[in-house]
């Protein structure tokens, strides 16, 4: 028997199915993203990523945003993250986090973490994934 309050999940997907999964879905009080880079556009179903990593963190909190605005939440609302570093960016463990709490994160403190992995795409040299909550 389903709940009388229950809602189905709902998907935000403005690529039109050109990565094959939802950049973000709400499930109850909770929203997850898919693993948001610096993504520039799409090019013949190919994602084009901006040149450097300031411009594709830029992005990526500039992408977090959007997908968390569009199920009413904020940066404010992030509960845990997972971020991707590619092996070739060369930075500080502290500089990175101290720019991911100002670029991506705002003023929230998610349980995080942190890994230098190479990503699906050659190009793509920041990845997050996060998860907000927000009761309805």
């Amino acid at each position: 028997m389903v709940p009388a309050d229950f809602q189905k999940p709902e998907h935000d997907d403005p690529w039109g199915g050109a990565f094959g999964a939802a950049l973000a879905v709400r499930a109850g009080d909770f929203v997850y993203t898919s693993a948001l880079g610096g993504v520039t556009g799409m090019d013949e179903g190919v994602p084009q990523f901006a040149e450097t990593f300031d411009e594709q963190l830029s992005l990526v909190g500039e992408h977090v945003s959007r997908r968390l605005e569009h199920f009413g939440c904020s940066t404010e609302d992030i509960v845990d993250a997972t971020v991707w570093l590619h092996p070739s960016v060369d930075i500080d463990p502290g500089e990175v986090l101290d720019r991911l709490q100002e670029q991506v994160f705002g003023r929230g403190s998610p349980a995080l973490s942190l890994a230098r992995v190479a990503t699906a795409y050659d190009d793509s040299l920041v990845c997050v994934k996060v998860v907000a909550y927000r009761p309805r």
